[in-house]
């Protein structure tokens, strides 16, 4: 009897060591985490550029590919006191995308992040068209922006996913692509002096009329509630 009773505590230790054994064969948290849907169900990241050494995907891309915008970026504690710009590209050839990242000059490409994000606060801020609003000193001004050169930028850090995307049916693998990811930061004082010189640089083609030159100075006054 007493035979039995140790056979059968062996027994139990091996099925002790054997489940503990399947949960250590489980995938590890971070892979769970490394599948971040965003933008939509149609996809999931299978790989990104830190995952095989056990990373994650940092914060601000979270943030970025789960729908949120650059003001979203900000408001994280990291990034409190800087504006964001995020540059990306994409495609099958990771190569290629690792040479664009290290390739991404800030001096020649800051200035089309900045028109861009100038021209969304314009055309936010009209109730109609922008043109129509403040004329054409709208025109004028993300034309100067994207002329103009800015300094005190720099490139805070680059990432890239692997997505895999699906068709209708969200089984069936569609395609997998490789989107590259380029943060670059500025002082918020720092660039708000240098947007303000093109604000106040610009002049209209022609006189602006009492009312666009009524929302030109709404929009000058309150030009970084929603930039």
């Amino acid at each position: 009897m007493k035979k039995i009773y140790v056979a059968m505590a062996a027994i139990a230790v091996a099925l002790v060591a054997l489940s503990f054994a399947g949960c250590a064969s489980q995938p590890a948290a971070q892979d769970s985490k490394a599948q971040v849907p965003a933008k939509g169900p149609n996809y999931v990241v299978i790989d990104h550029k830190t995952m095989a050494l056990g990373g994650s995907i940092p914060d601000w891309l979270e943030v970025y590919m789960n729908g949120g915008g650059l003001r979203d970026i900000e408001a994280l504690p990291k990034y409190k006191d800087v504006f964001v710009f995020v540059g990306e590209d994409s495609g099958t050839n990771l190569n290629a995308l690792r040479q664009w990242a290290t390739g991404f000059s800030v001096a020649q490409d800051m200035a089309r992040l900045v028109s861009t994000r100038v021209q969304a606060r314009f055309a936010g801020a009209a109730a109609g068209s922008p043109d129509d609003e403040y004329g054409r000193y709208f025109e004028n001004v993300v034309k100067t922006a994207s002329d103009a050169t800015y300094s005190g930028a720099r490139k805070e850090a680059d990432f890239w996913v692997l997505k895999r995307y699906f068709k209708d049916d969200g089984k069936t693998v569609d395609r997998e692509v490789y989107d590259y990811y380029v943060l670059v930061t500025i002082d918020k004082e720092t660039l708000k002096k240098q947007i303000e010189n093109v604000l106040n640089g610009v002049k209209p083609d022609k006189p602006l009329t009492k009312e666009q030159q009524t929302a030109v100075d709404r929009v000058k006054q309150s030009f970084y509630e929603g930039f």
